[in-house]
């Protein structure tokens, strides 16, 4: 698929079940908040725009994270689209989610009912509009849900080494 990234074979061999729950893992991103830089919270009629766009609806766990914390950049360098564009830096922002996911459309070879939502290292990550899950960019199922990719891929091994993004 071109310009798309394919996730690297280290990602598909660390996938596991998340030892911690979803609630847990945003409410650790909340303590982290010096660690991100997003656009807030999003609220209902936000998301339900989101899924008019996209012809469904957001899963209840991508639903809940940016209805908690947003769209935005996370950790070190994760970004994760919401309903609205971040800016992170004077003249550097995270897409939203409709955006990336026209942009991404745009190639023909993308499966119709992949959602891009996450971008780290020139690699998209996406929710499948017909099943749970993270999958690749070629429709690979990685992750049974997003907590266990938020365990595996976004979240440090030490939250306390992750220092603040620049400004």
């Amino acid at each position: 698929m071109e310009g798309l990234t394919m996730t690297g074979e280290s990602e598909r061999r660390r996938a596991r079940p998340a030892a911690r729950g979803l609630d847990e893992l945003l409410a650790l991103f909340e303590r982290d908040s010096g660690a991100h830089m997003s656009a807030g919270p999003a609220s209902d009629d936000d998301l339900r725009r989101v899924e008019a766009a996209i012809g469904g609806p957001l899963p209840a766990d991508l639903r809940a994270f940016l209805g908690r914390l947003g769209g935005g950049l996370y950790y070190h360098g994760h970004e994760i689209f919401g309903p609205a564009r971040a800016m992170v830096h004077d003249i550097e922002m995270v897409p939203d989610l409709v955006s990336v996911r026209e942009r991404l459309s745009a190639d023909s070879a993308a499966p119709a009912d992949l959602v891009a939502f996450h971008r780290a290292r020139g690699a998209f990550h996406f929710f499948d509009r017909r099943r749970p899950g993270v999958f690749s960019a070629t429709g690979e199922r990685l992750f049974a849900d997003l907590a266990g990719f938020l365990e595996t891929i976004v979240v440090p091994r030490d939250p306390s080494a992750s220092p603040p993004p620049s400004r």
